[in-house]
């Protein structure tokens, strides 16, 4: 970041999604820069985006740009906002009457790829709000905004003292704590998520934390045919997901 520009407030992302996500949703972007006359057709889209809300359009000839940027960038870095965080009551109160609300919590998720992937499924799922803690958690950076496609810029995101604490707000509220947990007693396939849910998923090296563990309503584990431990995190939590997103438009098609 040029000298000047440079601000806590503010990041570098990389890569022809996460810059479009931000511009077309309407994240405060202060300058777009890519590596040359723009060809692809995303990136053009992404510069287009740009003039039309009066962001700063920088074009580097391609040595000067891969001086500035040495890594994987596909042509295009952007400087952007830091992703604020929302409060809990504020998403819990913007939840559409007659659906039951639903939040991920990560417990110790610090690979920022493993959690942009997170909040990336969590967004395409329609989960209302992704709840990391403020310390052991990976920071929402440019790691997590590459590969979360540049969904952080549209998922509602909380950021609490300690997942303990999410567990006591959400138990307050009426929400059932499920964790995710390959040790768990019950199957996901045989649990009911059609309530409201805090779905908690813990890091693939130590997984649940012992306090969060003893938290949960339930521990949940998927049923593996293969004999193997466990899944990756990501992967884990998008098939737990899903069957929340499946078990509730399933209930509603019957009604």
């Amino acid at each position: 970041m040029d000298k000047g520009t440079k601000s806590q407030d503010y990041i570098e992302i990389f890569g022809k999604q996460p810059v479009h996500e931000a511009l077309s949703g309407g994240w405060p972007v202060r300058e777009v820069i890519t590596r040359g006359q723009p060809q692809d057709y995303l990136v053009k889209s992404s510069v287009n985006l740009a003039k039309e809300a009066g962001v700063r359009v920088t074009v580097l000839e391609p040595p000067a740009f891969d001086r500035r940027f040495p890594r994987q960038t596909q042509g295009i870095a952007a400087v952007v906002r830091q992703v604020g965080f929302l409060g809990l009551d504020e998403i819990l109160a913007g939840v559409p009457s007659g659906r039951q609300p639903f939040f991920l919590a990560l417990d110790g998720i610090q690979d920022p790829h493993n959690l942009g992937a997170l909040v990336r499924t969590a967004y395409a799922m329609g989960v209302d709000a992704v709840v990391i803690p403020r310390r052991r958690s990976a920071a929402i950076g440019e790691g997590a905004a590459k590969s979360s496609a540049g969904a952080i810029f549209r998922q509602p995101i909380c950021q609490v003292p300690n997942i303990h604490s999410f567990t006591e707000w959400a138990k307050d509220r009426g929400l059932w704590v499920y964790g995710l947990d390959a040790g768990g007693k019950d199957s996901l396939w045989d649990t009911d998520l059609r309530g409201g849910v805090a779905l908690i998923v813990g890091s693939e090296g130590k997984g649940l934390s012992h306090l969060v563990r003893e938290r949960c309503d339930f521990l949940i584990r998927i049923p593996m045919v293969g004999r193997i431990g466990s899944l990756n995190a990501s992967v884990a939590c998008a098939m737990a997901i899903y069957e929340v997103r499946r078990q509730r438009e399933r209930s509603n098609a019957v009604e």
